[in-house]
């Protein structure tokens, strides 16, 4: 198993990552960017816009439940077939719910280690937040989760030479710091 697949994982969001299905990777990238495009080049508005997509696919749905059967045989889910617990929505919900539970065992505390990491990685957020809109990190992220694991299975043997190279310099200079530095101070006498 690649490093891609153990980080990933198996399911749709890694088959998108990686390319499996170029079509729905593909329509992925360009609505992502047709979206950043239209909000921060154009400078619409999200409001209207999200109103304006909404108001499109309710009536793309009407369409399709009322006349879909003229024009194809799949027929548009039911309410009740979405409510069902194998549903895709209602997994999405519950996956969103056990996020915010483990950002709340998180908040209250008792793994302090975490919590110190967290409150790290949401200070580099914010420092990054005030330079660059939401908007625009979401699709940087997007763009590098959509590159990245296909840059790297087909360059996999020399980005792990690369890597390891790195790591050996970084445990010499790290042996160097501590034989240099950290072995020269002084140590308290342990008192029994």
């Amino acid at each position: 198993m690649s490093l891609v697949n153990k980080i990933l994982g198996e399911g749709a969001v890694a088959d998108l990552c990686v390319w499996k299905d170029k079509i729905n990777s593909g329509i992925t990238l360009v609505t992502a960017t047709l979206f950043w495009f239209l909000l921060e080049v154009m400078e619409a508005r999200f409001v209207p816009l999200l109103c304006s997509i909404l108001f499109l696919f309710m009536l793309l749905l009407f369409f399709w439940a009322k006349f879909g059967q003229l024009f194809t045989t799949r027929r548009p889910p039911t309410p009740e077939e979405i409510n069902l617990p194998d549903s895709r929505l209602r997994g999405f919900l519950l996956k969103m719910e056990g996020l915010l539970l483990m950002l709340y065992e998180i908040a209250y505390g008792k793994d302090i280690k975490t919590f110190l990491w967290t409150i790290l990685y949401v200070a580099i957020l914010d420092i990054i937040g005030s330079y660059i809109s939401l908007l625009t990190i979401l699709y940087i992220s997007l763009v590098f989760l959509m590159t990245t694991p296909v840059l790297y299975l087909q360059f996999q043997e020399a980005i792990d030479s690369f890597i390891g190279t790195v790591s050996e310099e970084k445990n010499k200079i790290l042996g160097v710091f501590k034989s240099k530095v950290v072995s020269k101070i002084p140590r308290a006498i342990k008192v029994e």
